[in-house]
């Protein structure tokens, strides 16, 4: 299936010294930061969301996607239900129906972060300034700087099934900052997925796409238009890693094991500007 001169020194001086008379906290350590996150079960694994995203297999991952130095802990799950006639035992169309029904019909999707004292366990808020679309944050693949706002942000895709056989791809645009996660669709393919008789199997066709205005247009001009979104900010070396659930549940059976678990994923975590190679 297939699936962006002096008196200036003087000044600076003066800032320092004040900045270090204000008393300012350094930033706690990531290492104690993962011991606290390890420790906090209590605040992101004794509820409902915790217990469903178990129950579906989801996944986690310790990040630092605004880069101020305060991990961020998130919990990802794919929401899915069955299609009329899917059966993978049965003939190829009902095989083919079968794998549809793995596309999930909608994400749900948590956040954590460390206060700045270290102390503390924050929710993050998500907040849709267009189509109320949970983001699949395990395809974040793209990581940019916007000198302007001095926002990192990251495109995504969030396939979700819609109804039967309909598909909807999700063009999206994550940022972080102050403690909301700001999740914007900038665009939409919509599709159906084909079915056949001689193969076990089903194929995306896509029908057409529109911009977050509503405009139609064609899958290459979305291409376009998502990477126009992309113009003027720098691209940044981003890399992230996602606790899949075997892992997971062997670390809650291991001493140490989430702690120990956490530390691997944020090792495999990278975010640096690319140099300029004009």
């Amino acid at each position: 299936m297939k699936f962006k001169h002096a008196k200036p020194l003087v000044l600076a001086a003066a800032a320092v010294a004040i900045s270090a008379a204000g008393g300012a906290e350094a930033a706690v350590s990531p290492e104690k930061q993962i011991s606290f996150l390890a420790e906090q079960a209590a605040v992101w694994g004794a509820d409902a969301f915790y217990r469903d995203w178990q129950q579906d297999n989801g996944w986690c991952a310790v990040t630092d996607l605004d880069g101020n130095k305060r991990l961020e802990l998130f919990f990802v799950r794919a929401v899915r239900n069955p299609v009329p006639h899917m059966n993978d035992k049965g003939s190829n169309e009902e095989k083919g129906r079968a794998l549809v029904a793995t596309v999930p019909i909608t994400m749900r999707v948590r956040g954590f972060e460390v206060s700045a004292d270290g102390k503390r366990l924050e929710e993050l808020k998500f907040n849709y300034p267009d189509k109320i679309i949970p983001p699949n944050l395990t395809e974040l693949r793209e990581g940019f700087y916007n000198a302007g706002d001095k926002t990192r942000f990251y495109h995504t895709y969030t396939l979700n099934r819609v109804r039967d056989l309909g598909f909807c791809l999700y063009r999206q645009v994550i940022s972080l900052k102050n403690g909301t996660v700001e999740v914007q669709t900038i665009g939409t393919e919509y599709g159906n997925y084909g079915l056949f008789n001689d193969v076990p199997t089903a194929e995306a066709i896509f029908d057409y796409a529109e911009d977050r205005y509503g405009k139609k247009m064609q899958e290459k001009e979305l291409s376009d238009y998502v990477k126009a979104y992309s113009a003027g900010a720098s691209p940044a070396d981003f890399n992230m890693r996602w606790i899949y659930s075997e892992k997971w549940k062997k670390a809650q059976n291991t001493p140490g094991g989430v702690r120990n678990a956490f530390a691997e994923n944020w090792k495999e975590f990278r975010w640096q500007l690319k140099k300029d190679t004009r």
